[in-house]
């Protein structure tokens, strides 16, 4: 049996570490060892992982911080000291000592590149899981973020060029035996890419290169809730109690006809019981998605991937409010299956109410997620494939 490693670095949503867990639980069903090394150790603790932990290696961030945002996913890494030849020697001799200790034979990286680095420079057989956003599809100069808007190719190969001196820098410096990168490209190869979501979700939309498998969470886990009523519409909300829109989509959500559970993660329980109302369920904590999606006309999301895959399993339309761009992507692709309505960010809170109130009576996404493909659709089992990639 295997000794396997599980890597997140990037990212700062426990989607990554609940990800994570369930593919380590399912290799552990299997046989296998595994341990856990993350840049944010308090998911561990959130989620109460019960193997080894291991604080994953840092990298020194640029010190002239960054003045707008990434245009690739090249840029990304340099924003984060992978541009910085010392600071990639220095993480990679990290992962490598950590390598060593645990006496690691194969290594899972979710959204981890400098453990994929490492990984790559130790020969150490590795799959990367993730929701597509993590492992962009390789390009000649790697694409633009945004293609929607105008990005000179010249800025794209130059964030390519800073990003690639960094990494062949900073594996000459610890003399690695592996080829090194040819282009910035090379640094997002992996040997095996499992997705952990769909093709008509994927933010690159589908690929070849790539095994998809579903999303590898229980939708039937959590705290239970019901619907109470039979009004409709009923409208569930999953969405972060940071966002600041979300007292005006409490308000909005409120005055709505019909019955609504939302599920506003991180507010404190006494909070989600005063904004509560006859109508209108608020929950600080997770719930089972499951049986709610299964009587449900609309869903409220940031659009993170795994509960937008679990609303089109179920035929249910969604209203997406993005916060970041992985998001916005994920958004962009259901909003092209007609399937959702997307909220564009440059739009005034004062006009969420306007705009909640009509996807709650908007019949045609309705109907294009009543038939969506994805309806009914079953995961795949994550752990038994990257076990047989590892050969494990």
């Amino acid at each position: 049996m295997a000794r396997v490693l599980f890597a997140w670095e990037l990212g700062g949503d426990l989607g990554h570490a609940r990800r994570v867990f369930e593919v380590a639980r399912g290799l552990r069903r299997l046989g296998h060892e595994t341990a856990f090394a993350f840049q944010d150790l308090l998911a561990l603790g959130a989620l109460g992982a019960s193997a080894e932990w291991f604080q994953a290696p840092l990298i020194a961030s640029p010190a002239t911080a960054p003045t707008r945002p990434p245009l690739s996913h090249s840029e990304i890494l340099v924003y984060r000291g992978y541009g910085d030849a010392l600071s990639v020697a220095g993480n990679t001799r990290g992962w490598l000592g950590l390598f060593s200790l645990w006496k690691a034979d194969a290594l899972v990286a979710d959204y981890a590149p400098g453990a994929l680095i490492a990984a790559r420079a130790a020969r150490l057989p590795h799959v990367s899981i993730g929701s597509g956003f993590s492992t962009p599809p390789p390009r000649d100069p790697m694409p633009a973020l945004r293609s929607w808007a105008a990005i000179e190719e010249t800025a794209l190969r130059r964030a390519d060029a800073t990003l690639l001196a960094g990494v062949r820098g900073g594996l000459e410096r610890v003399n690695a035996s592996a080829a090194l990168p040819a282009n910035a490209s090379d640094v997002f190869r992996v040997e095996h890419n499992v997705l952990c979501t769909w093709p008509e979700i994927d933010p690159f939309g589908a690929r070849a290169d790539a095994e998809y498998v579903g999303p590898q969470d229980d939708p039937s886990t959590g705290a239970e809730a019901h619907w109470r009523a039979s009004a409709r519409p009923r409208v569930f909300a999953y969405v972060k109690a940071h966002d600041p829109r979300l007292p005006p989509m409490l308000d909005a959500i409120a005055r709505l006809p019909g019955e609504a559970i939302v599920v506003a993660l991180g507010l404190a329980p006494a909070q989600a019981a005063a904004r509560s109302t006859p109508t209108m369920q608020v929950h600080s904590q997770p719930v089972a998605l499951g049986p709610l999606l299964a009587d449900c006309d609309l869903c409220i999301s940031h659009g993170g991937p795994g509960t937008v895959a679990h609303a089109l399993n179920a035929g249910v339309a969604l209203a997406l409010v993005p916060q970041h761009l992985e998001q916005v992507l994920v958004a962009r692709q259901v909003v092209s299956t007609g399937a959702a309505v997307m909220w564009a960010p440059e739009t005034p809170p004062a006009e969420l109410p306007r705009w909640i109130a009509e996807a709650a009576a908007n019949e045609s996404i309705r109907k294009a997620a009543a038939g969506s493909t994805l309806r009914g659709r079953k995961s795949h089992d994550a752990a038994a494939r990257v076990a047989a990639m590892l050969g494990a």
